[in-house]
């Protein structure tokens, strides 16, 4: 076995030799024993990683297969939309020239494709012509438009239909006339079937053709795909030794003081586990019935930490397969100008997080020569600074000492297990620390700490909020102990407001409080931190950031209070005796591992607040929870930890990757889970027990119309407006309004979901077009009949799928380049928005092929059958929404129906004519007078779609 070849480091900073062991032992490159230090030998194995969502899909699939082939044969609606799917997926027979019929048309295309170029408001009109090339005659029964709809007609000589069939004599040819004009941009295809039968036979042929009406402007020609679509593919490699070449890491100045205490494990997915997935997990053939009994149990304090921890291991084994989306061949590097001990690779997308790149990160090079070969070396470079898409890596003298200009590598990228460690440790401690009461309530202790009756808020406006005011005021007096409290916060509600106001009425009535305030991001705890510092004493607050932020990101005015050394120019993690000073500690919820580390005194921290509690997975709100909070001790923890958490389990939870996870609930939150599965937070008689939950009910943000829909399907009809008039009615005069007074736009477009090079994700040009078109308009019209000016600050474009978002941008930079500070107008996709407001929202839904949303509802993407993401979609927008969408795909959801309902009977459709698009349903009738055999089964891709469709950042906050 070959030894690692560690690196000479030259003019090094000497680390302590107990911190230097200690970080060996945290890594597995040491252990310890009772008889002395040994250091490992690393020679890794490469596997084959499994993608969860492949193994799920062909389990499906086998099933769907068996229910198509015991089904009957007569042509139901249902069999009619497979075999139309089908026809898509499979093309070549359908399409071929049969019997000696052949069809032709001057606009035809490749694979059966006719496709017509037109203006606006233009008409054209051109011939199909069949021929009949073969020595005997044949019948044209008939031809059928599936999918119809008004832009084509058609007409022929002799009316062919069933009952009018015609003779087709050799050598004979037929027409068929087709005309279309559209006064709409969008992407117009039909599917046309023509039926024949030769004269001596019993069944009928048929024979194809997919036409298609364009109508584009010059926007959509320069976004239009720049490389035809290539599915990504994989390349599963022989396993193969490689020898780890230790890097040079960044040097560091970081004094940290901080305690650990608390050992923290690696905790590897289990090898077994890998192998599960790959022979069909899905198909219930676990390894052993334990493994199968604990995944399809539901969650109790008995098999806790055992049940999280073997989501947490599906969760970083579908990691490992999307992480590699990004690995890159045949790279060259260069030395880095300013210090020759580094070199400078190109990552497109770091800037973005995909992948995510931060200081002290790490990644491996092999050589491109050694592909392919038995054992190979893999160079292991951390990171020391990022610019934009160029990453500075320190490596090894021993590859330093062989590089040269132009010398190719192949890249492979990591992503930070921190998080991960950091959450199979909480659930280890919930069980070790028996903090049953307080994850598992069945009640209050029915004691306060203090009167909380007649409080005097430092937020006077709160006070006239009966729920927010009794919300704090039962926060303070700890009556929900040792059950968290909660408060249920829908959009536009003030839950932030009330949790701040919260902890400084702690903090101002408990003398002995000691707080922790977390948030999942970094941008939330800095928030909680600038409304903290505004009546609490700076001194008493402390801000902990996590070393590899970039402290030019650190907003200034919690500078002054955060864990930032100006003299020494780094952060500084203080020991635990110095945190004890300060009253509120500030934090996310990753970084509030290391507080769990330096193992404070029990009953030390009184209360834990953790807001958008509903955007973290449970384990990683535990984070924050086990080894902080106790539960009541009589001897030395009288009054017991008190949890308070707040959000909204109606909108987006966290983002995750493995479909198994996902299933078996690690999606769920633990706010969500309480108030779905725990009785103590559920309505009795329509209401809540305010003991234990409040649920605001004023929304600050949102015109009426715009709340009303959400209001209904997921607030019981009980929010209440209370947004400024003067920004919520602001373009309720608007000029581009369908119906002036009710500010929301649904524009219907039939638009085209295109894919291009080798991403799967999806676009549609003729969506951003009319996108284009309001943008336009909005600053074109601001400041003019009593519009006030509009900053693109306060506009916002949400989509779905990455590649949409991609192509919005480079519009805006083609459309608006002269909008002063138009990179200032946000596009991103719903989770970027959650828990933001812009004053108008525009939406671009992107799908206009019923083919794939079968599959965006499996995995939840897009829009479609996802409550949530609707919900956090239409509840963004203050004055006004745009969406731009097929209304067809769209209506398919009760969701997204009930919405486009709402727009027709108040006349806020615009866009193509509603009355003239005709969906699956309506043609099947038509389609069962076809004699066609059963639809040959879908093909396979090997594709990570939660990956490739939605592309979630890989930036994990600290």
């Amino acid at each position: 076995m070959a030894s690692v070849v560690y690196p000479i480091r030259d003019n090094e900073r000497k680390p302590n030799f107990s911190n230097m062991i200690y970080g060996l032992c945290g890594t597995g490159k040491a252990r310890r024993s009772p008889d002395g230090i040994y250091l490992s030998q690393f020679v890794r194995r490469t596997v084959v990683l499994p993608d969860q969502y492949l193994v799920l899909r062909n389990h499906q699939n086998q099933q769907v297969q068996i229910e198509l082939d015991d089904g009957e044969k007569s042509c139901t609606r249902s069999q009619a939309r497979k075999f139309i799917q089908s026809l898509k997926q499979s093309r070549s027979n359908f399409i071929s020239a049969k019997n000696g019929i052949s069809i032709t048309s001057p606009h035809d295309l490749t694979n059966g494709r006719i496709r017509i170029p037109l203006q606006q408001n233009d008409q054209k009109t051109f011939t199909i012509r069949i021929l009949n090339s073969s020595s005997e005659s044949v019948i044209l029964r008939q031809y059928k438009v599936l999918r119809r709809m008004w832009v084509f007609s058609f007409k022929d000589e002799c009316n062919v239909s069933l009952e009018n069939p015609i003779l087709m004599s050799p050598d004979d040819i037929y027409e068929v006339q087709v005309c279309c004009s559209t006064n709409h941009y969008g992407y117009f295809p039909v599917t046309m079937v023509f039926e024949f039968k030769r004269e001596n036979d019993r069944c009928s042929f048929h024979i194809g053709r997919f036409l298609s009406a364009v109508s584009n402007s010059k926007l959509a020609e320069d976004l239009a795909p720049t490389s035809p679509y290539i599915p990504y593919q994989r390349k599963f490699k022989t396993p193969i030794e490689r020898i780890e070449d230790e890097g040079f890491p960044p040097e560091s100045s970081l004094d940290y003081e901080l305690e650990r205490e608390i050992p923290l494990k690696d905790f590897y997915p289990p090898l077994h586990m890998r192998s599960e997935i790959r022979r069909g997990l899905f198909a219930n053939q676990a390894r052993t019935t334990e493994d199968r009994d604990l995944l399809s149990s539901p969650l109790s304090f008995q098999n806790y930490n055992k049940k999280f921890h073997m989501l947490i291991y599906f969760e970083e084994i579908q990691m490992d397969f999307d992480i590699r989306r990004y690995d890159q061949i045949n790279q060259k590097m260069e030395l880095d100008s300013r210090n020759k001990r580094l070199l400078v690779l190109h990552v497109p997308g770091v800037a973005e997080s995909r992948p995510s790149v931060l200081r002290g990160d790490h990644l491996f090079v092999t050589l491109s020569d050694d592909r392919g070969k038995p054992k190979i070396i893999s160079y292991k470079g951390y990171v020391h600074r990022v610019e934009l898409e160029k990453v500075k890596l320190g490596f090894s003298q021993n590859l330093l000492r062989i590089f040269l200009k132009g010398l190719l590598f192949d890249v492979s990228f990591t992503f930070n297990r921190l998080p991960l460690k950091i959450q199979h440790r909480a659930v280890d401690l919930a069980n070790e620390r028996k903090l049953s009461e307080i994850l598992f309530p069945v009640s209050s202790h029915g004691k306060t700490i203090v009167d909380s009756q007649h409080l005097s808020l430092y937020d006077k406006i709160l006070e006239g909020n009966p729920e927010q005011y009794n919300a704090v005021r039962h926060i303070v007096s700890g009556i929900s102990r040792p059950a968290p409290y909660l408060i249920f916060g829908p959009p536009g509600t003030g839950k932030t407001v009330t949790l701040v106001e919260a902890i400084k009425q702690v903090v101002k009535c408990i003398s002995n409080c000691h707080v922790l305030a977390c948030a999942p991001s970094n941008s939330a705890a800095d928030l909680l931190c600038e409304r903290i510092m505004k009546h609490v004493d700076h001194r008493e607050i402390y801000r902990i950031i996590a070393s590899s932020r970039d402290f030019q990101t650190v907003p200034e005015y919690i500078k002054p209070c955060c864990n930032w050394d100006k003299n020494k120019s780094s952060y500084v993690f203080p020991s635990k005796y110095e945190l004890k000073n300060h009253k509120v500690i500030i934090t996310t919820l990753v970084t509030a591992g290391r507080l769990v580390s330096a193992n404070f005194p029990k009953g030390h921290f009184s209360h834990v607040f953790i807001d958008e509690a509903g955007h973290a997975v449970e384990p990683e709100c535990v984070t924050a929870i086990a080894g902080i909070l106790d539960v009541v001790d009589e001897k030395g923890n009288v009054h017991g930890g008190q949890l308070v958490l707040a959000g909204d389990p109606k909108q987006l939870g966290p983002i995750l990757r493995s479909p198994v996870a996902i299933e078996h609930g690690l999606g769920v939150s633990l706010l969500e889970r309480l108030m779905t599965q725990n009785e103590l937070y559920k309505k009795v008689n329509d209401l809540y027990n305010p003991t234990f939950v409040t649920k605001l009910l004023r929304n600050y943000r949102s015109h009426p119309n715009i709340l009303k829909i959400p209001n209904e399907l997921f607030y019981d009809d009980e929010l209440q407006v209370a947004a400024d008039e003067i920004v919520s009615h602001s373009y309720c005069n608007w000029e581009k309004l369908p119906r002036k007074g009710f500010p929301i736009i649904f524009h219907g477009v039939l638009g085209k979901d295109e894919r291009e090079g080798n991403s799967p994700s999806f676009f549609n040009v003729t969506e951003i077009e009319v996108l284009m078109m309001y943008l336009e308009s909005l600053f074109q019209t601001q400041g003019k009949k009593g519009l006030s000016r509009i900053s693109p600050k306060d506009i916002g474009i949400i989509s779905p799928y990455r590649k949409q978002v991609e192509k919005i941008r480079q519009a805006i930079k083609i459309k608006l380049s002269g909008v002063s500070d138009v990179k200032e107008l946000k596009v991103g996709s719903v989770e970027e928005f959650q828990g933001q407001e812009r004053k108008v929202i525009l939406i671009s839904t992107v799908r206009s092929s019923q083919d794939y949303v079968k599959f965006d509802e499996d995995f939840s993407l897009g829009f479609l059958k996802n409550p949530k993401r609707f919900n956090v979609t239409i509840t963004r927008a203050k004055a006004l929404i745009i969406l731009v969408g097929n209304p067809v795909i769209l209506g398919k959801d009760a969701n997204w129906s009930r919405f486009l309902k709402y727009c027709l009977e108040n006349e806020g459709y615009t866009g193509f004519p509603f009355e003239d698009v005709f969906d699956d349903d309506s043609f099947a009738d038509d389609f069962s007078t076809l004699d066609i055999n059963d639809p040959p089964a879908g093909e396979e891709t090997g594709e990570s779609f939660i990956q490739q469709q939605a592309e979630p950042g890989w930036g994990r906050e600290h």
